[in-house]
């Protein structure tokens, strides 16, 4: 289906579609007994059409900076989001408070290329954008249980280079990370096993980066998975589309 979009999602050029190639060297990092199973896919898309498939997501896709409460704090979200997919229940798309938004072609065709090289199933596309190097997301893990036992996710980078860090729970209080490395534009990095059970992964700040879009593919198995990604990519403030260079209401 292709509706619940806020606006009319213009189609992707041609020309990206027809360059649109992928060139992964893969890698595989794993630490058996400590829950760790990574892939590692260096240009998984080719970087002739890496920058061209960014410039288009960012203006063709709806925008959100989200806040949210915890414990009686405010949160602002250090980058911005934007979601589409739907759990793999048979719940109706009009049976939510809030409607869950179709993936675009696009990324639905990223999506099945992903599932291709993972031998996984996903119906979720997190979209996040890091403005520079000051946005960033703090160490967490994607280990919900809406997402199911041991879920696989997949994160692709467009566009500037940032570190990706990863440190078992059992030591995350050592300061530094277990493993580092760097995505830069077109590199993917498949989380799998136990990986979101045992390790927590963050994208930190860095000096002087340039824009970067990040797509993440997961699974959500029961609907609160879909409530809880609008919650917290879409939220209730503003829209925000890309506009000569800059993100506006």
């Amino acid at each position: 289906p292709s509706y619940n979009h806020p606006f009319s999602i213009s189609p992707p050029p041609p020309a990206l579609l027809e360059s649109l190639a992928f060139t992964p060297q893969t890698r595989t990092i794993t630490k058996p007994d400590l829950g760790l199973d990574l892939l590692y896919l260096k240009h998984f898309v080719s970087p002739a059409c890496s920058r061209a498939l960014m410039a288009y997501l960012l203006s063709a896709l709806p925008w959100y900076r989200v806040t949210y409460m915890v414990r009686g704090i405010r949160i602002n979200t250090p980058r911005f989001t934007t979601v589409f997919g739907k759990d793999s229940t048979n719940t109706p798309w009009d049976g939510y408070k809030v409607s869950p938004r179709a993936i675009p072609p696009i990324l639905l065709r990223l999506m099945q290329k992903v599932e291709q090289v993972t031998d996984q199933t996903y119906n979720f596309t997190l979209v996040n954008y890091y403005a520079s190097g000051s946005d960033s997301i703090s160490y967490h893990s994607d280990s919900e249980s809406f997402l199911g036992p041991n879920p696989c996710i997949a994160s692709l980078s467009l566009g500037g280079t940032r570190d990706f860090h990863l440190r078992h729970v059992k030591y995350k209080d050592n300061g530094a990370p277990a493993e580092k490395f760097v995505l830069a534009d077109g590199d993917m990095v498949v989380m799998r096993g136990r990986t979101q059970h045992d390790w927590q992964h963050a994208v930190p700040k860095r000096a002087k980066a340039e824009g970067r879009i990040n797509i993440t593919f997961r699974k959500g198995v029961v609907p609160y998975a879909t409530k809880n990604y609008l919650d917290y990519n879409v939220g209730s403030g503003p829209l925000y589309r890309w506009v000569n260079g800059e993100m506006v209401e």
